[in-house]
């Protein structure tokens, strides 16, 4: 694992950092022209979202119009409680780990390149990133033949990708949602919030979807569903477009899952915007059946390039209408989760659950997985 270097700089609770500590941490590892800048020409813009504490920092253009170390960079602070979910403690990697799968996947030629990691006195891990000039993926563009090829590309080399990081079974992910789904099965505390929020969730409370995804996984497993370094967290503002798709690279849930979950995930995830302050179901339609055929060809191509399997996009499609409902599963946990804990009765939340199982229910049915 590539090491860390120790920076004595301490980082405040609310992750904002002077201009002199961000220029003292990222002239660590731009050490030609970073070090002589005068801190306060720097400008730094911080995004202290859930799980994605980070900031840019940009210098002015030097005078002379040369300069051999990059105007902007990206630095990310992977704080302790950055995306943690306590039930996944013991499957998502650590923030060092985090890092790392950054660094490995840059690798591949597909990530921004990374110019080192940190870890700062307080015990924070941190990393300097080249930035890129991108913009987050839109419904919209996997309508494009070219970009859809290539994010179902990118998807199957980070499944396939080569990392230090131990595999642990698929089995315990699905072992602890479905303890914790029956937890929240017909839990009067979520109804209630639900209806002071003005939106009645009681069908989504009541229904099994613990044997329901026994189900899905037994007919991922009758089918020979493969499995590999899943992101989880597929949501379209995870990935970015630049002059190619460039997949985001906030690997906090990343581990062992079925590839299915990923694809699956995609698919389901074009229509829903979970950051929207209007609504949580984007106003597009969703991937058709050639889409979703086309994008599972591009992938087994690529699979098959990485493993020297013979997969088909026949194969892949399979797998990929199972994963979409063990992808919904996800965020219906995370986000029941969410409620419970933090008493949350937005309805916009509401109704984007509501919407996540009709979807569930509907793929349920129509793939014939019994009552």
């Amino acid at each position: 694992m590539e090491a860390s270097t120790r920076i004595p700089v301490a980082i405040p609770k609310d992750g904002t950092l002077t201009k002199a500590t961000v220029k003292d941490i990222v002239s660590t590892f731009l050490t030609n022209e970073w070090p002589d800048l005068d801190p306060e020409t720097l400008v730094v813009t911080y995004n202290n979202g859930y799980a994605n504490t980070n900031c840019v920092v940009e210098r002015l253009k030097p005078n002379s119009d040369t300069h051999s170390e990059p105007l902007k960079v990206f630095l990310k602070l992977h704080g302790p409680l950055d995306g943690e979910i306590e039930v996944f403690k013991d499957l998502v990697p650590t923030k060092h780990e985090e890092a790392q799968l950054c660094y490995e996947y840059a690798k591949s030629g597909l990530g921004a390149k990374v110019y080192g990691f940190f870890q700062t006195q307080d015990g924070t891990f941190g990393r300097i990133d080249e930035f890129l000039n991108a913009r987050n993926l839109e419904p919209a563009d996997v309508q494009d033949v070219d970009i859809r090829a290539e994010l179902a590309r990118q998807n199957a080399i980070f499944h396939t990708m080569a990392t230090q990081r131990e595999k642990k079974p698929v089995r315990a992910y699905y072992d602890t949602v479905a303890r914790e789904l029956a937890r929240y099965h017909k839990m009067d505390k979520l109804k209630r919030l639900a209806n002071e929020g003005g939106v009645s969730m009681d069908d989504l409370v009541d229904y099994d979807f613990v044997s329901r995804i026994r189900r899905v996984i037994d007919r991922l497993e009758s089918i020979g569903g493969k499995k590999g370094w899943c992101i989880h967290d597929v949501q379209f503002r995870n990935v970015m477009v630049k002059n190619r798709p460039e997949q985001g690279e906030n690997f906090e849930f990343v581990f062992q899952n079925y590839r299915a979950f990923d694809i699956g995930g995609h698919f389901m995830q074009k229509t829903f915007q979970w950051f929207d302050e209007e609504s949580k179901i984007a106003n597009c339609r969703p991937y058709t059946e050639e889409e979703k055929r086309h994008f599972c060809g591009e992938y087994a191509k690529k699979w098959n390039q990485k493993t020297g399997d013979s997969d088909t996009g026949e194969q892949v499609f399979m797998e990929s209408e199972l994963g979409f409902m063990l992808a919904i599963t996800f965020e219906i946990h995370n986000m029941l989760c969410f409620m419970d804990q933090d008493g949350d009765k937005d309805p916009l939340n509401i109704l984007g659950l509501n919407k996540l199982f009709e979807e569930f229910a509907n793929q349920y049915k129509k793939l014939g997985l019994g009552s």
